[in-house]
């Protein structure tokens, strides 16, 4: 199904950001998503949000986007009666966050290439401009909203951020490879139902090197 489509059904189906709060029965992870069975009361139903560490037993909070009927994933090849888009979504319990140390440099970086930590730490210097990374290929997600999700690693890290992602149209590099990455930085960009980046490369290209 069509994201333009879907996207019509959702802003059809909506309804003002109710709250919900309920238990993790299930979870299945496809395409960027995390889909979700949950027990609210004494009612059970399929939610989806974008991919995030969730477990079995966690009690979450988490706003309504819309509701789908006959939702069909094509990564998952399943079809729910009827599915809940979501967003916002928070533990009830916060679990401690550990916060790493900061690592600034990466062994991958050669030439005019910058480290990930540093797009995180300064994005307001390379904000429209295009940038060059070299890192390893740790994820890959096809043909979500028209685009090819590409996220990178290399080392570094900045505030517990380390994993940046690249979008492109065009061919991707197979995960575990090292590649010089080149696009151009965005800030605060939001796609919708959940797809928030407070920094992203967009416009990529990749080219595999050792």
């Amino acid at each position: 199904m069509k994201i333009i489509w879907i996207t019509l059904l959702l802003v059809v189906s909506a309804w003002a950001s109710a709250t919900h709060s309920a238990k993790v029965l299930e979870k299945l992870e496809s395409g960027g998503y995390s889909y979700i069975k949950v027990k609210e009361a004494d009612k059970s139903y399929w939610i989806a949000m974008t991919q995030r560490p969730i477990n079995i037993g966690d009690k979450i909070d988490f706003n309504e986007q819309g509701w789908m009927s006959d939702f069909y994933s094509k990564t998952l090849d399943r079809r729910f009666d009827k599915i809940l888009f979501a967003s916002d979504a928070s533990f009830q319990t916060q679990k401690k966050v550990v916060k790493k140390p900061n690592i600034m440099s990466s062994s991958y970086q050669k030439g005019k290439s910058v480290s990930i930590a540093q797009l995180f730490a300064r994005p307001q210097l390379y904000v429209g401009t295009k940038v060059r990374v070299r890192a390893k290929v740790t994820k890959v997600s096809k043909g979500i909203m028209k685009r090819n999700w590409v996220h990178l690693q290399d080392g570094s890290r900045y505030n517990n951020m380390d994993d940046l992602v690249f979008t492109t149209t065009g061919a991707v590099p197979k995960v575990g490879a090292t590649v010089l990455a080149e696009g151009t930085l965005i800030r605060d960009k939001d796609f919708g139902y959940g797809y928030f980046y407070p920094v992203i490369i967009e416009e990529s290209t990749f080219t595999t090197t050792k």
